[in-house]
């Protein structure tokens, strides 16, 4: 596997494209990118291009993910492996599956890095993978292609990612997202506790608002998640109040 054809040039798609494009030859499909003069000198190329590669990587918002399926569903090869990078699994994988033709290898993944938990090197940083759609074949493939990264992967269905992410990712970006709409003292004197809880907020509001709603929306989880925690604190406010 030689050659990539990669989907999506935002954030994510920038920040994978530095690791892979030694050992790869890729190309890359943006029709909004490839318009601004700051990436000229990219590999991008037509649609038909990219996803006759034997490899089409899809890093595009979560909500893109049918536009995009439907748009390469009748240029995608015998044996193409397409495999997503969302922060959420189920949605995509179905929605691939859905209009994909049957001759395609579909894997999903979520990797647990990006730009801004990464300053070197993916080595020792962790991938989940959802082969549900794909061949063991194919499936070897792609953990030999993050291996080559430096980066493990773990295989979970994707429902059982989906029930984690809404508490292991949605619930942070949700707190520093809510925190990030009040008007927080910047001050000298503060307690490391204090310090921690700001840059979660500043980590979390780097990343793009439509991240952050996507992965609210299409995680079926989340919901629940957001209401257990919305009534403990709750809960914990009528406590205090009931103190005074």
């Amino acid at each position: 596997m030689e050659a990539i054809g990669l989907i999506g040039f935002g954030r994510f798609g920038q920040f994978l494209y530095k690791y892979i494009a030694s050992d790869y030859i890729v190309t890359i499909y943006d029709p909004h990118k490839q318009q601004e003069p700051d990436f000229e000198t990219y590999p991008f190329a037509a649609l038909e291009e990219v996803a006759y590669n034997p490899l089409v990587i899809i890093a595009t918002p979560i909500s893109a993910i049918e536009s995009v399926a439907r748009n390469i569903a009748p240029l995608v090869r015998p044996e193409t492996i397409v495999m997503d990078v969302c922060s959420v699994k189920n949605y995509p994988l179905n929605v691939l599956n859905e209009y994909l033709p049957e001759y395609a290898e579909i894997i999903g993944s979520h990797p647990l890095f990006g730009p801004e938990s990464v300053t070197k090197s993916l080595r020792g940083k962790t991938v989940i993978l959802s082969p549900i759609y794909a061949s063991t074949k194919s499936f070897e493939k792609i953990k030999a292609f993050w291996k080559g990264l430096g980066v493990r992967s773990i295989a979970m269905s994707p429902t059982e990612h989906d029930r984690v992410m809404a508490w292991t990712l949605a619930l942070s970006h949700f707190l520093g997202r809510g925190l990030g709409r009040l008007t927080l003292p910047s001050v000298r004197l503060s307690t490391k506790d204090y310090r921690i809880l700001r840059q979660l907020i500043d980590l979390v509001n780097r990343d793009s608002i439509q991240l952050f709603q996507d992965m609210h929306r299409f995680n079926p989880f989340t919901r629940e998640m957001r209401k257990q925690v919305l009534r403990e604190l709750q809960s914990l406010n009528d406590e205090l109040d009931h103190m005074v």
